[in-house]
């Protein structure tokens, strides 16, 4: 139902709560009819009270869509740092025991009794069976090419029969974690003189 206008400067609208136009004339409304007042210097053609409600409609989805998408990048973001920091606590834990497979290879080449042997190898076999469960695994280094990515080199030698930049001896073990290299393989590389 629409009231019947009292002058010729009202709105014909049942809106009750009559809002200026931009010119500033009092015979403002929220309908969207014509503006009355006739000023064309000082008025706008049409209430822009319909539009005032569509641009904060479009401001608030445009700020939610904006704050899901920041709150969507924080919680990858986070995923991916957690993620990040258990690996980093689990290759400083592993770290410790890296020099304990150091011994064995060293305290291997002083034991003579058959026995004592076997049980130590034994062990150390068991510790890279569980280094092996938490996707540890030791670089291949005797015989393969030398890799600046996986190898370091301490020395070279020149052995004549076996091609430049072979691996001849291994110092240390390299161990990867997840494809992430923990320990470079310290290595003997050969080099053929010129």
């Amino acid at each position: 139902m629409k009231k019947e206008k009292d002058s010729k400067n009202e709105c014909s609208c049942e809106n009750e709560s009559k809002e200026k136009h931009k010119c500033g004339c009092s015979e403002g409304c929220t309908c969207g009819d014509e503006c009355k007042c006739h000023d064309e210097e000082r008025c706008s053609d049409q209430c822009d009270c319909n539009k005032n409600e569509e641009s904060k409609e479009k401001y608030y989805l445009d700020l939610a869509q904006r704050l899901q998408a920041e709150f969507e990048n924080f919680r990858k973001r986070s995923f991916f740092e957690m993620k990040k920091a258990r690996e980093d606590g689990q290759i400083s834990v592993i770290e410790v025991f890296l020099p304990c497979l150091d011994t064995f290879k060293v305290a291997k080449k002083s034991i003579t009794d058959p026995q004592v042997l076997e049980g130590v190898e034994m062990i150390e076999s068991s510790i890279q069976e569980a280094l092996k469960k938490l996707e540890v695994e030791k670089i291949e280094a005797v015989g393969k090419k030398y890799d600046p990515n996986l190898h370091s080199a301490l020395a070279v030698a020149s052995v004549k029969d076996k091609e430049n930049d072979i691996i001849l001896e291994e110092y240390q073990a390299g161990y990867k974690f997840k494809d992430r290299v923990i320990r470079y393989s310290k290595v003997i590389v050969n080099k053929k003189e010129d």
